[in-house]
């Protein structure tokens, strides 16, 4: 592998051609061990890929109980014997009494963000620049939080855009649809993205709420890819208790999802760990640091004979 890569060109997509693939030298037993080779790396790499799996199961129920926790939070509060109506909002369903329901367009005005033309244009990017630029890969990778991007925007350039400071909630459109993102640094977002300028209520909650995602239900397109923009979301109904209870409900999300968030950490270590442990368990057993011949049935290599 690592010749591979010695010979492979190209910065973002590095890849190896044909000839210089069969030039590549290469270990080669003789065919009863090839054999015992193959079965003993079926055998325990089948082992490995039965446990990243579970661990794979594992995550999307830890997924599915972290958005239970928050649906359930936002549209029903955290007092199981609250008196409540019904929201006349689908996804709402039947809220506390004494909770508001207001469309998102009543509480900020959402608005688009913009982009200098070309975007290719040097002129627009400076490595010093007081902005950063972002892009939708830039929030796909984050946790919801954006601490850093890769370029910066120059005086020009930000200038032609929309500048967010630290502490703004914007939500994607394109690529990564749906996905809320609140900024920890000054920042500079896109068409691909709509913000909320002169929100009333605290961005944690309006995050809270994209980050559940089924107030976005019905806004599919043909039942499948969402289709956001300034309107659709505006129009997307939320419930609103008084504030010193919705930052009772911010506060406990944070500690509750805080767990559950380690514990989907851990198996996604987990994971990493046993691919690595595949990949070096197949490197060692094809060039010989290990010997296998023992480790397989001698029934099994008699059949190979």
């Amino acid at each position: 592998m690592g010749e591979v890569i010695s010979r492979s060109v190209g910065v973002s997509y590095p890849a190896i051609n044909a000839s210089e693939l069969v030039r590549l030298k290469i270990p080669l037993p003789p065919l009863p061990e090839q054999r015992a080779i193959a079965e003993f790396l079926d055998r325990e790499t089948g082992k490995i890929d039965a446990l990243v799996e579970e661990q794979r199961r594992l995550i999307a129920l830890l997924k599915e109980k972290r958005q239970g926790v928050i649906c359930h939070a936002v549209t029903k509060g955290l007092d199981p014997d609250v008196s409540t109506k019904d929201s006349g909002v689908e996804w709402l369903g039947l809220v506390p009494d004494h909770w508001q329901v207001s469309s998102i367009k009543w509480l900020s005005p959402v608005l688009r963000g913009a982009s200098p033309r070309p975007i290719q244009d040097p002129k627009y990017f400076d490595d010093d620049g007081e902005y950063a630029w972002v892009r939708i890969a830039d929030v796909s990778a984050s946790n919801g939080f954006l601490a850093e991007t890769p370029q910066r925007l120059s005086e020009l350039g930000s200038s032609l855009s929309v500048k967010l400071e630290p502490g703004a909630l914007f939500v994607s459109i394109a690529g990564s649809v749906g996905k809320p993102c609140i900024t920890s640094i000054r920042a500079c977002i896109h068409d691909g993205f709509v913000y909320f300028p002169r929100l009333q209520i605290p961005e944690m909650w309006l995050f809270r709420v994209f980050e559940a995602g089924i107030c976005y239900g019905g806004l599919g397109k043909f039942g499948t890819q969402l289709n956001l923009n300034t309107e659709t979301i505006g129009a997307i109904k939320v419930g609103m208790p008084p504030s010193n209870e919705l930052r009772e409900i911010l506060d406990f999300l944070e500690t509750a999802l805080l767990s559950v968030d380690a514990l989907i950490s851990e198996a996604e270590k987990a994971i990493a760990l046993l691919q690595e442990r595949r990949s070096a368990l197949i490197s060692a057993a094809v060039t010989g640091k290990i010997d296998v011949r023992g480790e397989v049935p001698e029934t099994t290599e008699a059949a190979y004979l």
